[in-house]
């Protein structure tokens, strides 16, 4: 049993370091929880703390944070967001150690404690456990690594129980993976130790145990912390390993890793590329032989033949795949078989790549045209590195002629700037803004035509147009920033009148600028904005809206008018007695 020592189990690190290692808002509800006593059981072995702790809802949690020289090394939560050990109940259990170390037990570590025990004392405490635990008893039957090497081969189906456990007393819903996946982390780990030892076929029948389990079970969690996703990917980094560490000779084990680690892929490419199998086909392509490395091209074929009906999916399998297969038969394939297989999988930017690289310039230039103008806009970098800057204009001004897709006529606007073509850039800039006009196209035209002189000309035709097409909104937008304040309120009143419950903050930008020169005009939009909450009963907003009446109180002071404000006020309270929470914005505003 592990025992008390004399005096508080201090720690060293700072409140500082805490809040920095926690963050903020999480610091400030550990706090509150170290003050309230959530924390419970709280001991330290040498640098190691440890606790549980009571949760708002759930619970409690198993918690534990390792310092060392004013520095906090990790720390953990089994809360379903302590991986990582930036939760509130760390910072509670940090706390707790740093202001109050009489409440935390200095204990022996627990490998010192277990190591002076005897061999009846171990099987006594043993027999304790499981009488708590009684999950505990399938480890019994589980084959572990001691450190020296035994060559005894172990029976995968002990650790694929094992792995089926952890799934099996799952609560399925929201965080529940972090048990699991605890669970799985330590059966990895064992994989760890008996490769570590260098039983390298039992450590995978471990990692693939781990692995196939995962994929299987990976649909039924969220996995939003990606607790599950770290299990897989240091399985497939031990399968990794095992692959490097095992003779070609042993040919049944390297099959058995390569299709272990293709199988996680497989899934992970079906399941939409979640990164669950990114560094399989890198494992796969350093520690594969020839052959090998075509066996695994004839799965990845295989796989690509499936169809799911739909067509995005189907595309992204082929391509995904086709990427795959290019790299595996790199070594065997020429010009031709190359390029036939991009087309096969639809690897559009390898195809046109290795054209260009071919010098069939025209040839890449018929894939492309054929291509969607997101592909095309991709493939346009390409081209300009292969000195084929004529021909991509050239693409995308015969896109231009058939699209709606903006970003062909910017990609062509920015190459008129980019040749010093001022007049060209002008025009596709019209183009872009007579598509979808805005502001910022506006400002861009401007920019564009002053140096030209034909600025004037063009600003009559843009605001004729938008005069004809009902506008008033980008009308109103421009004449604020050319400072035709006058105009802006004509522009202004009538977007009210078309459209009276939109671009209220538009309203409010005239206003604002219409002060100085306009302050009846100003008055009268302010008014309008409050009124308009008032009558909605719109309870959130009251305070902006007295925000208003600030602003026309001062407005009818400048223009020497109170007596018109004070009759108003009356009348506004006395309409609005019965709106309790107004009469209070009223009186913090001091109307």
């Amino acid at each position: 049993m592990a025992t008390r020592k004399d005096g508080p189990a201090q720690i060293h690190v700072s409140e500082a370091v805490i809040r920095q290692w926690i963050g903020e808002q999480s610091f400030q509800r550990g706090a509150s929880y170290f003050r309230d006593g959530h924390i419970f059981n709280a001991r330290r072995a040498a640098n190691a703390l440890k606790a549980e702790c009571h949760g708002s809802s759930g619970g409690p949690y198993r918690v534990r944070a390792t310092v060392d020289a004013g520095k906090i090394v990790d720390a953990y939560c089994s809360c379903p967001v302590g991986d990582g050990g930036h939760c509130k109940h760390v910072a509670a259990l940090l706390l707790t150690a740093l202001k109050r170390p009489d409440e935390v037990r200095e204990v022996e570590e627990t490998n010192a404690a277990l190591e002076r025990r005897s061999k009846e004392e171990l099987i006594a405490l043993i027999q304790q456990m499981l009488r708590r635990v009684p999950e505990l008893e399938s480890l019994l039957q589980v084959p572990l690594p001691t450190g020296s090497q035994s060559n005894r081969p172990v029976d995968p189906k002990v650790y694929q129980r094992q792995v089926a456990a952890a799934f099996r007393h799952a609560a399925y819903e929201w965080g529940a993976e972090h048990d699991s996946a605890t669970q799985l982390s330590a059966t990895v780990e064992i994989g760890d130790g008996f490769l570590a030892q260098g039983e390298v076929a039992n450590a995978a029948a471990v990692y693939q145990a781990v692995a196939a389990g995962v994929t299987a079970h990976y649909a039924e969690f969220s996995d939003e912390s990606g607790a599950l996703g770290e299990v897989i990917q240091n399985a497939v980094d031990g399968l990794g390993s095992c692959l490097e560490a095992t003779d070609l000779a042993d040919a049944d084990l390297r099959e058995q890793l390569l299709n272990a680690l293709f199988e996680v892929y497989h899934f992970d490419v079906d399941f939409g590329g979640v990164g669950l199998g990114d560094a399989a086909p890198g494992l796969i392509l350093t520690h594969a032989s020839a052959p090998e490395k075509e066996q695994v091209a004839q799965w990845v074929r295989a796989a690509s033949q499936r169809r799911t009906g739909n067509e995005w999916s189907d595309n992204y399998h082929r391509q995904v795949y086709g990427g795959f297969l290019l790299d595996l038969t790199a070594d065997q394939l020429d010009d031709e078989a190359y390029l036939q297989l991009c087309r096969e999988t639809h690897r559009l930017n390898d195809l046109v790549e290795r054209l260009l690289e071919l010098k069939r310039v025209e040839e890449a230039a018929q894939e492309v045209a054929r291509a969607s103008d997101y592909e095309l806009l991709r493939l346009a970098d390409l081209f300009t590195r292969h000195k084929q800057d004529e021909l991509v204009e050239r693409l995308m001004r015969d896109r231009a002629r058939t699209t709606k897709d903006l970003r062909v006529f910017e990609w062509l606007m920015e190459r008129g700037e980019q040749q010093g073509d001022a007049a060209g850039a002008l025009e596709w800039a019209r183009k872009l803004f007579d598509l979808q006009p805005s502001l910022v196209q506006y400002e861009t035209l401007k920019k564009l035509a002053l140096p030209l002189g034909t600025w004037q000309s063009l600003y009559d035709e843009l605001l004729d147009a938008l005069r004809r097409q009902k506008n008033f909104a980008l009308l109103t937008q421009i004449y604020l920033e050319e400072k035709q304040i006058g105009a802006a309120l004509a522009s202004v009143e009538q977007m009210q009148a078309s459209h009276p419950y939109f671009h209220s903050d538009l309203r409010l930008q005239v206003a604002t600028q219409a002060e100085a020169t306009h302050p009846r005009e100003a008055l009268r939009i302010y008014l309008s904005a409050a009124e308009q909450i008032i009558k909605a009963r719109n309870r959130g907003r009251y305070a902006q809206a007295v925000q208003y009446l600030v602003h026309v109180r001062n407005l009818y002071q400048r223009l020497d008018d109170s007596v018109r404000w004070g009759n108003y006020l009356r009348q506004l309270k006395e309409d609005t007695k019965a709106l309790r929470a107004f009469k209070e914005e009223l009186a913090k505003a001091g109307l």
